[in-house]
């Protein structure tokens, strides 16, 4: 008889769970955004864009006591390919929140509660913006494209410091669009991508705070 009960009181709990579910469902937002970098050097602009898809599960209305959600983005970095087989990569360091924050004045609503609307609004922007510097993504590059522990990070303000005289970084532009998502680039030009196993730059010991720290296969392509 007891072994019946506490049947029949699991069941009612799953059922109960999954009524709550049905009645408070997670609201996902997505859209495709293209960060790109243009560089300049002998007069010449060199620009890498890449399309990623960037999704929010936000929190139901009637759950706003809560303050968990989920942050997912699916793409590649960008890859400006520059004279000399020489390489600038802006990795994937930020996240959807970055949106939010360059559209402000268009979605409204509070950026870190997905609830309130902004993700929502996002989706329906067209429209393309210049970074702040302070937002820009991790700049990296590689000496030898071939040996991943050739990384090294790149100065925005002073490119010619990593590269040569005269080249410089012009902007770097956000925008929401109805473009696919980058897929390939990164592997044909890093073809050791695929089967690294350790972080970038090898086993380096790195202190937290670095902006090194913890760059890893992720950093560079996420699906």
């Amino acid at each position: 008889m007891k072994k019946t009960i506490k049947t029949i009181a699991v069941v009612l709990l799953i059922l109960a769970g999954s009524t709550l579910a049905y009645c408070y469902a997670t609201p996902t937002y997505t859209w495709h955004q293209k960060i790109t970098v243009e560089v300049e050097s002998d007069g010449r602009l060199f620009t890498g864009p890449s399309v990623v898809e960037m999704t929010v599960e936000g929190i139901p209305e009637e759950l706003q006591f809560r303050t968990a959600r989920k942050l997912g983005m699916r793409g590649e970095a960008v890859v400006v390919a520059l004279p000399g087989e020489r390489y600038l990569f802006g990795l994937l360091t930020y996240d959807a929140f970055l949106t939010g924050k360059v559209f402000h004045d268009l979605v409204g609503g509070i950026v870190s509660q997905p609830e309130k609307g902004w993700a929502q609004a996002i989706q329906k922007v067209r429209e393309t913006r210049e970074l702040n510097p302070k937002d820009y993504p991790l700049l990296v590059t590689f000496t030898d494209i071939n040996d991943p522990k050739t990384v090294q990070q790149v100065d925005s303000d002073n490119l010619a410091a990593t590269f040569w005289p005269g080249v410089s970084l012009k902007r770097i532009t956000l925008e929401i669009t109805d473009e696919p998502v980058t897929e390939g680039k990164i592997e044909s030009v890093l073809g050791w991508w695929n089967n690294l196993t350790v972080p970038i730059g090898g086993k380096v010991d790195r202190k937290y705070g670095d902006p090194l720290y913890g760059l890893g296969k992720w950093s560079f392509v996420r699906r």
